[in-house]
């Protein structure tokens, strides 16, 4: 039997991302400057930018806190898009 596909919300994924990081001391941040919105890892002890341009999908796969049967999206305009292909 096939599984079916997941969509975890911007939010949620960002939630479980910075509960896998503080083990490690780290946060995740958003850098909203420019009308962009990029993300980048914050060591919280020396409180300095550790990488910059996160992809967020890539990264939770990293830490295993996106299953494989699950997908990242974000709502744009009321709009659906996925943060991987299928």
């Amino acid at each position: 039997m096939a599984r079916s596909t997941i969509v975890i919300s911007h939010r949620a994924l960002k939630g479980r991302i910075n509960r896998a990081l503080a083990h490690e001391r780290k946060q995740l941040r958003a850098d909203r400057r420019g009308g962009d919105i990029k993300h980048m890892l914050i060591d919280t002890k020396t409180r300095s930018v550790v990488a910059t341009d996160v992809d967020l999908a890539a990264l939770a796969r990293k830490l295993e806190v996106l299953q494989p049967w699950e997908r990242a999206a974000m709502i744009d305009d009321d709009e659906l898009r996925l943060l991987e292909p299928s």
